[in-house]
C-alpha cells in the first residue's frame, strides 16, 4: 500500500533554461543575473534639489556584467561581497519618468554572469527611497499594486509642503506585450480618467509606462492579456508616490518623502506575515493590507479586523515597539510604511530622524538561504539597520558578514515558532546566510530622511501544493528518490485549473495529469515545472510553478569476515565509507541478527553454507532506499583468514616497531603469527603483534594462523603480507622567493625530494588540495607542508617564509640640475632610494645606478616619471621636472630707416630669454654694441650668447624708409624761404594758397613771402607740397598738406 509523504507547502523553484541562476538559487528570489528597473518621478526642485537615480549592485559571487539604458552601456566587474554603484548623469538624458500615461523608453537593463542582487535608489535632499529589484526569473504577469496617497489631516497647516500624486510604473521585458490596467484612482494627465476605468497599452521590450493619480493607486490591477500558452509575457511593476506625507493620525505630520517599491507578483502572496517595528524611530508604522480575492478576512494577532474584496485594502497603525502577526484566509499583500518625522516622540534623541518610506513584506514561508544587500551611502542617513526573521530553531545559524548573530534573536510574541532580530549595520555591502532560511528588510534614517527595501526574500508560487508517494515511507519535502517510481500530485488552491503539464528536467517528454508517475534514473538536481491551465490557454488563465529536487545516490561497502566457522561464530559487520546514508536496513542469509544499529550488525552464523550473505540497504535522510549491497560469506570449517592489517611499505627509522593485527576479529579465536625478514617483539598469539623490520632496502613478510577455540579443526592460514623497507624522505628547498613586493602574490617555492617509495603526496598549508612539489602565486607569509609517500614516510616543513620586501621610498628630495639652455640635453637628476631588496634598475636610459644612489643624465626640459625596480619586482615611481631658461631669441628694431643709397640707418638688436648678461657680435663690423649705426639698407647677421653659453643667431634687416618731411607752422621771410626739412634728399613742388583758397605760388623752390612782387599780407596760409624720392630702387611721390602763419 502506498503511503503519502507530508505535503510540500509551496516551496517552488524556477530555473531559467540558460541557467541565469546558479543551483544555489534555484528558488525564485531577489538574487539573479538579469534585471529590468525604472525610476518613478520624485519631486525635484530646480536648480537646488535635483533628484539622483542610482543603481547599487551587490555580488553574491564574482560577477562581470553591464548596465544598459537608451544608448549607454556601463560595464562592471566586482568580487563576491563587493558592490558597484552607478549614479545616472543628472544632465542630458533624464532617466526618471516625469510624465503620465505616455509610452517612453526609460527602462534600465542589467545583466551579469554571476549571481547578484540589485537595488535602485532615487535620492533628492529630504525626499528619497529605494527598492529591491526583482530578477527576470522572479517577475510575473499579474499584479495588484500597492502605492499611497494621503490628504493632510483636517486643520493641519502644510506650510510649503503638499501631497503629490501616487504613481505606478510598468516595464515590458519582451516585445509585443499587451497590458490591461484597471485603475483604482483618478488619473488626471494628460486627460482625466476616472477610477474603475480600464486602460490598455502595448509595449515593446524596454519600453515603460508611468501612471500618476490624484488618489491612492493601491488596488490597481496590472496584468498581461492577449497572449496564449507558450507566448505569455512577463512585466515588471513598481508603485509608490512622487512625494507624500504619512501619518494622518499624528499632529502636524506634513513632511513628505518619495515612495518607491517594486511590486511582487500576485502568485507569491501568502497568508501569514510578521510586522517588526523599525529601529531608530519612535513614530511607529502604518501597515497596508491589500486583497486579491473577494471575502478575504484579515486577522491581527489572531483577532479578525477586516473583510476585503479583491483590490480593496485596509490600514493599521502600530506603535514603536509593537510587533504584529498578520494573517488571512486568502492571499494578501502587506506593506509597511514609515511615518513622517513629526510622528516621532518630539523630546529626546532622534526626534527629527526619519520620514516616509515603504517596504513590501514577505510571507513567513518565503525564506531565502542567502542574500546580499547594501546599506546605501546617502547624504543625511546616519543609522542603518536590518530586520531579520527566521525559524526560532534556526536562529543560531544566522551569519551576517561572516559573524554569527544568533544571540541577537528574540521570539516573535504570539508566534514563537519564529524569531526576529533588529541589527545595526555599517554603511556598506552585506551578506546574510542561514541554512534554513531568512527574510530580511534593510532600512536607514537621518534628519528628515529615510529609505527602506527588502534585503532578500523568495518569491515562490504559493497557489499550489504538491505531494509525492512511494511504496515506502519518506520524510520531508521535495523528496525525489533514485531508481524508485514516485507518484507526484498537484493540488491547486483555485479549482478553475483542470489541466496540468509536468516537466521533470530530465529530458523526458511532458506528462499531463493531476497525478503523474516519474522515475529518476540518475542522481543530480532537477527543476520540476508544472503548467496549470483552465483550457482557454490565455495568459490570465495560465500559471506556472517551478521547484527543485535533489536526487541522491546512497551507497557504501560492508566490511567483516567473509569466512566463518559453522554454528559457533558470532561476527560483526560494519557499513563503511557511507555516502548520503542516514541508516541501513540489514538482511542476513545463513545466520541470525543478534544486535544491530544504523551502521553495524552482529551475526550468529548457522551451519555449513557456501552461499551465506550479509545484505545492506542504505537509506537517505529522507528515507529513499539505495541499491542493496551484498557481502558473500562462506560458512565452513576450512576458513580463509584475510591479509594482516598493517603497513606494507615501511619508512625506515632506526629502532622503530610496527603493529599488525588480524583482518577480522571474531570471538573465541586463537592466533599464531609468523614473520620473515623481521622480528616479532610481542607475544605471537594475540590479535595484534609488534614487529621490527630490517634495514633500508630490505623486504619481509608477515602472516598468521587462525583457529577456533571451540572447534580447533575450524582453522586456516592467511596469505603473506609483503613488506618493503624504504629509505627515509629527504627534502631540500630548490627555489624560494625570499622577498616579494608588498601586496603582490608572485612568490614561489620549489622543493627537491628524494627517498621513500617515490610516490609522494603533498599537503600545503595554504591549500591542502595542491598536490605538487612547487607552489607559485604566493603572497608573503610563512608556508608549511607535509610530504608523504605510499610507504608511510612523512616529513614536515613548517617555516618556509616569503617576506615582504621593505617598501621602497625616496630618501630626501631629489637633486635636480636643470638644462642650461632651452633645447639642450644636459639636465640631470640625482636621488637616493631607501628600502627595497637587492639591486635597483630604472626604466630610463642614461641612468647610472650605484647601490642606492641613482643619477640620470642627458635630460632635456620636460616632465618625467622614472620607475625604479628592485630584485623582488617592487617598483617606485618618481615624478620630476627638468626646467630650462626661456628660449634665447633676438628681435630687431629700426631706429632710423636708411635713405636710398645712404649709410644713415640705425638698427637695434634686442635679445631676450636665456640668462643675462648677453654677449653680442655683429658680422658687419665686429662690434658688440646692441646698436648698429650708419648702415645702408640690407641684412646684418648677429650672434648672441647668454651667460650659460647658449647661443642664437639672428639676421636683422635695415630697410629704406619714406623720407620724413617737416614743414614750419610759422614763416618769417627775413629768415629765408618757406620750405620743408627732410632727412633724405628729395625733389619737390610747392603750392601756396591764401585764406580764400586761391593759389598764390607754385614752384620747386621755397616761397619768399611775396605776392606779385609785393609783400604778402600777414595772416594764415595753406600749402601742399609734393615730393619725389627713391625707395628700394623705385621712384615714389608723396603729398603733404598743412597751414602756417606769415609773420614779419
Amino acid at each position: 500500500m502506498r503511503r503519502s509523504s507530508q505535503i510540500i507547502l509551496g516551496f517552488f523553484y524556477w530555473l531559467l533554461a540558460w541557467c541565469l541562476i546558479s543551483p544555489a538559487h534555484a528558488q525564485l528570489s531577489t538574487i539573479g543575473r538579469e534585471f529590468f528597473v525604472g525610476f518613478m518621478e520624485n519631486h525635484r526642485v530646480v536648480p537646488n534639489r535635483i533628484d539622483q537615480a542610482t543603481i547599487i549592485i551587490s555580488a553574491e559571487e564574482d560577477a562581470d556584467g553591464f548596465i544598459q539604458y537608451v544608448n549607454n552601456t556601463i560595464n562592471f566587474s566586482i568580487k563576491a561581497g563587493q558592490q558597484f554603484v552607478y549614479d545616472f548623469p543628472q544632465d542630458g538624458l533624464d532617466i526618471i519618468h516625469r510624465t503620465s500615461r505616455r509610452v517612453e523608453n526609460k527602462s534600465v537593463y542589467i545583466q551579469s554572469n554571476g549571481n547578484i542582487s540589485v537595488h535602485a535608489f532615487n535620492f533628492r535632499e529630504r525626499s528619497a527611497d529605494g527598492t529591491v529589484v526583482l530578477p527576470l526569473s522572479s517577475i510575473g504577469k499579474d499584479y495588484w499594486v500597492t502605492a499611497h496617497y494621503e490628504q493632510f489631516a483636517q486643520g493641519t497647516n502644510p506650510g510649503s509642503n503638499q501631497n503629490f500624486e501616487s504613481t505606478l510604473l510598468i516595464l515590458a521585458t519582451e516585445d509585443d506585450t499587451r497590458i490591461e490596467i484597471l485603475l483604482s484612482a483618478l488619473s488626471v494627465d494628460p486627460i482625466p480618467v476616472p477610477p474603475g476605468s480600464t486602460l490598455t497599452v502595448d509595449l515593446k521590450k524596454g519600453e515603460s509606462y508611468q501612471i500618476k493619480a490624484v488618489g491612492d493607486l493601491t488596488g490597481t490591477r496590472v496584468r498581461v492579456i492577449g497572449s496564449t500558452d507558450g507566448d505569455c509575457k512577463n512585466i515588471a511593476v513598481f508603485g509608490g508616490n512622487k512625494m507624500t506625507s504619512i501619518g494622518s493620525d499624528c499632529n502636524d505630520a506634513t513632511t513628505g518623502d518619495h515612495l518607491f517599491q517594486q511590486i511582487y507578483p500576485t502568485y507569491s502572496w501568502g497568508s501569514e506575515y510578521i510586522h517588526i517595528p523599525l529601529a531608530g524611530r519612535t513614530s511607529g508604522e502604518m501597515v497596508k493590507v491589500l486583497a486579491s480575492e473577494n471575502n478575504t478576512k484579515v486577522f491581527v494577532n489572531g483577532q479578525e479586523r477586516a473583510t476585503l474584496n479583491a483590490g480593496r485594502f485596509t490600514t493599521f497603525s502600530f506603535g514603536k515597539d509593537e510587533l504584529a502577526n498578520i494573517t488571512s484566509n486568502k492571499p494578501i499583500a502587506v506593506t509597511t510604511f514609515a511615518k513622517s518625522y513629526r510622528c516621532n516622540e518630539q523630546l529626546g534623541p532622534g526626534a527629527g530622524d526619519g520620514d516616509p518610506t515603504m517596504i513590501t513584506l514577505s510571507p513567513n514561508s518565503q525564506l531565502i538561504k542567502k542574500t546580499v544587500f547594501s546599506s546605501v551611502k546617502v547624504v543625511g542617513i546616519v543609522e542603518h539597520f536590518v530586520n531579520i526573521i527566521t525559524l526560532s530553531s534556526a536562529a543560531a545559524q544566522t551569519i551576517l558578514d561572516g559573524l554569527n548573530i544568533g544571540n541577537q534573536f528574540l521570539p516573535v510574541p504570539g508566534n514563537t515558532a519564529y524569531a526576529y532580530a533588529r541589527v545595526k549595520l555599517s554603511e556598506s555591502s552585506h551578506t546574510l546566510t542561514n541554512p534554513v532560511g531568512i527574510i530580511a528588510y534593510a532600512y536607514g534614517s537621518g534628519f528628515i530622511e529615510s529609505y527602506g527595501y527588502s534585503a532578500g526574500a523568495s518569491l515562490n508560487n504559493l497557489n499550489f501544493e504538491t505531494e509525492v508517494a512511494y511504496d515506502f515511507e519518506v520524510i520531508g519535502d521535495k523528496v525525489a528518490c533514485l531508481g524508485e517510481v514516485g507518484s507526484w500530485t498537484v493540488i491547486p488552491r483555485d479549482p478553475k485549473f483542470e489541466i496540468f503539464e509536468w516537466t521533470f528536467g530530465t529530458g523526458a517528454e511532458v506528462k499531463e495529469g493531476r497525478t503523474v508517475d516519474h522515475l529518476f534514473e540518475k542522481p543530480g538536481k532537477y527543476q520540476i515545472k508544472i503548467v496549470a491551465l483552465t483550457g482557454t490557454r490565455s495568459c490570465d488563465q495560465i500559471e506556472e510553478t517551478f521547484f527543485e529536487v535533489e536526487v541522491l545516490e546512497t551507497k557504501g561497502e560492508i566490511t567483516g569476515p567473509d569466512t566463518v566457522c559453522p554454528d559457533i561464530d558470532e561476527a560483526l559487520y560494519v557499513f563503511d565509507n557511507a555516502i548520503n546514508t542516514k541508516k541501513v536496513i540489514w538482511l542476513i542469509e545463513g545466520g541470525e541478527i543478534i544486535p544491530k544499529d544504523d551502521y553495524s550488525v552482529k551475526v550468529k552464523w548457522g551451519s555449513f553454507n557456501p552461499d551465506a550473505k550479509v545484505i545492506a540497504i542504505p537509506l537517505t535522510e529522507e528515507g529513499c532506499q539505495g541499491k542493496p549491497i551484498e557481502y558473500k560469506v562462506i560458512i565452513n570449517e576450512a576458513i580463509n583468514p584475510g591479509l594482516a592489517k598493517g603497513q606494507s611499505q615501511i619508512c625506515f627509522e632506526p629502532g622503530a616497531t610496527y603493529s599488525y593485527q588480524v583482518k577480522d576479529q571474531v570471538s573465541n579465536r586463537q592466533y599464531k603469527w609468523f614473520v620473515e625478514g623481521g622480528q616479532i617483539l610481542s607475544q605471537d598469539n594475540k590479535e595484534t603483534v609488534e614487529v621490527q623490520w630490517g634495514g633500508i632496502g630490505s623486504t619481509g613478510s608477515i602472516w598468521y594462523e587462525e583457529f577456533s577455540e571451540i572447534n580447533p579443526s575450524c582453522a586456516g592460514i592467511s596469505q603473506k603480507l609483503q613488506v618493503f623497507v624504504n629509505p627515509p624522505l629527504t627534502v631540500s628547498v630548490a627555489e624560494i622567493t625570499n622577498f616579494i613586493c608588498p601586496g603582490s602574490n608572485n612568490g614561489k617555492i620549489k622543493l627537491a625530494i628524494s627517498g621513500g617509495t617515490g610516490n609522494y603526496i603533498y599537503q600545503w598549508s595554504h591549500d591542502p588540495n595542491w598536490n605538487f612539489d612547487s607552489a607559485d602565486g604566493l603572497e608573503a607569509g610563512i608556508y608549511g607542508l607535509v610530504i608523504k609517500d605510499s610507504g608511510g614516510c612523512t616529513i614536515t616543513l613548517d617555516s618556509l617564509e616569503i617576506k615582504n620586501s621593505e617598501p621602497m621610498q625616496l630618501l630626501g628630495m631629489p637633486n635636480v640640475r636643470n638644462a642650461g639652455c632651452f633645447d639642450s640635453k644636459d639636465g640631470e637628476i640625482y636621488f637616493r632610494i631607501g628600502g627595497g631588496f637587492g639591486n635597483f634598475r630604472t626604466d630610463m636610459e642614461n641612468a647610472l645606478v650605484l647601490g642606492k644612489d641613482i643619477q640620470i643624465l642627458g635630460l632635456e626640459r620636460g616632465d618625467y616619471l622614472v620607475t625604479v625596480y628592485d630584485e623582488s619586482g617592487c617598483s617606485l615611481k618618481i615624478p620630476f621636472t627638468i626646467e630650462s631658461p626661456p628660449a634665447l631669441v633676438v628681435d630687431f628694431e629700426i631706429v632710423n630707416f636708411a635713405c636710398s643709397g645712404l649709410p644713415n640707418g640705425i638698427l637695434d638688436a634686442i635679445p631676450s630669454g636665456g640668462v643675462l648678461p648677453y654677449s653680442i657680435s655683429w658680422a658687419w663690423d665686429g662690434s658688440n654694441n646692441p646698436r648698429l649705426i650708419d648702415v645702408p639698407s640690407g641684412f646684418y647677421p648677429i650672434s648672441v650668447t647668454d651667460a650659460n653659453g647658449c647661443q642664437t643667431q639672428g639676421l636683422g634687416q635695415m630697410k629704406e624708409g619714406v623720407p620724413q618731411l617737416r614743414m614750419p607752422t610759422g614763416f618769417k621771410p627775413s629768415d629765408g624761404f618757406f620750405l620743408g626739412v627732410s632727412n633724405c634728399e628729395v625733389e619737390f613742388k610747392l603750392f601756396i594758397y591764401d585764406k580764400w583758397g586761391e593759389l598764390i605760388y607754385q614752384g620747386n623752390q621755397g616761397w619768399d613771402g611775396t605776392l606779385k612782387g609785393q609783400e604778402a599780407p600777414l595772416g594764415s596760409y595753406s600749402y601742399m607740397i609734393e615730393y619725389i624720392f627713391r625707395k628700394d630702387g623705385q621712384i615714389q611721390s608723396k603729398q603733404q598738406r598743412g597751414v602756417f602763419t606769415l609773420i614779419r
